[in-house]
Parts: structure tokens; sequence; C-alpha cells
């Protein structure tokens, strides 16, 4: 069974928000949501600007999951963590619980930058359509990875700071940058996969949270 995760080479991000405009447009992501985030921490002895990537980091032991009343959170078919909305009821326990503050709910109820009936009025696709008030988050682009194609963040990534791996079937050059990454928060103990390699920034230490 193949287990999908993204390294992020935070050496290379240069926190252009490429991947972050990508995620909005693939996902048609609402106004005043955002599923990945660009974070920045100032080096001061090395003098180093570091900009990386957060998410829902997909881990293997989700803290989010055991706390969801309505079983609405499920793991996807190569692990990714998933929200059925079906089933959501927008209590909020999963973002209370998650290290990460992955989860994220819409209750503006906008749902489309566009105030023009005859744009927004354009269908979504399946992927595209969620409630507001529910649970959503980063879906690792389950839609894209279960045709062969990576999550577009990593296409959009033009420095290639981000790596999408199987790490069932991980090849040479991927198993060097696992070997070298680690996860960001790791004492909080999910077992992320979305790992990071930082020459100049303790990732490992980082209670890092999306707002």
């Amino acid at each position: 069974m193949s287990q999908f995760g993204i390294i992020v080479n935070v050496d290379k991000c240069i926190g252009c928000q490429a991947c972050f405009v990508a995620c909005k447009e693939e996902n048609k992501v609402a106004p005043g949501i955002q599923w990945n985030q660009i974070h920045r921490a100032e080096n001061l002895q090395d003098r180093i600007i570091n900009y990386f990537r957060v998410s829902c980091q997909h881990c293997d032991n989700p803290a989010c999951l055991p706390v969801c009343p309505a079983k609405a959170i499920y793991k996807g078919p190569h692990g990714e963590v998933l929200v059925d909305q079906s089933k959501c009821i927008g209590g909020g326990a999963c973002a209370m619980a998650c290290p990460y503050g992955a989860p994220k709910f819409n209750r503006s109820g906008k749902t489309s930058y566009w105030d023009v009936p005859a744009l927004a009025s354009v269908p979504l696709r399946p992927h595209q359509q969620r409630t507001p008030g529910k649970a959503e988050r980063c879906t690792l682009c389950v839609q894209r990875t279960s045709n062969g194609q990576v999550p577009k963040c990593v296409e959009a990534c033009a420095v290639k700071a981000l790596t999408f791996v199987d790490y069932d079937n991980l090849t040479p050059e991927q198993k060097a940058l696992v070997d070298k990454s680690v996860a960001l928060n790791e004492a909080a103990g999910t077992k992320p996969k979305v790992r990071y390699i930082a020459s100049y920034m303790d990732i490992a230490g980082r209670q890092e949270k999306m707002f």
C-alpha cells in the first residue's frame, strides 16, 4: 500500500507563494480560508530568513481523527487525512486537537471571490465543492494523485522545494531526502508524512500552527 507525502526543502524555499496560489486555484478554496501557508522564520545568528510551507501534515497517527464525534475524518487510499463533509457537524474538535491547526472552517459562508452572478455560477468540480461551516483542509490533491499527477503545490514550485513521495516506493534520490528530513513539532507524536529539510532552523522543535 502506497503512503503519499511531501518533503519540504526549507533551504530552497524562496517564499514566492506559488504553492499557496496554486492550491487556492486548484481546489477553489474560499476567501479567507488557507489550506497551506508560507511561514517565515528569522535566524539572527546566521543572518538567514527561512520560508516554509505549512498545511495538514497527513499524519500516520492524526490527533484529529479520534476526537471527531461524527466520525467524519478518515484515511484516504494512500494515507491522506480527509474529511467526509456529509458527516461533519462543524464542532471544531478536530481543530482544537490538531497540533498544526490544519482544519479550517468557513464561518463567513462566502464561497466565491466573484460577486458577478454569471461568474459565480460556473460549475465546480466535485473536489471543489464544500459546505460552509464544515471542516476542510489540504487533501494532498487526492483528485490529482489518483490519476498519477503530483499535488498542485508541488507542480507549481519553480525552485523544486517540494518533492512528492511515496514512502513505500522511494527512488534513491527521494530516500536520501527522507533520510535528511524531520517532522514539524516532532514531540506531538502524530508521525506526519509531510516532512522538512532545514539547515538553519529547528523544525522538530517548532510548534508551528496555521492561522
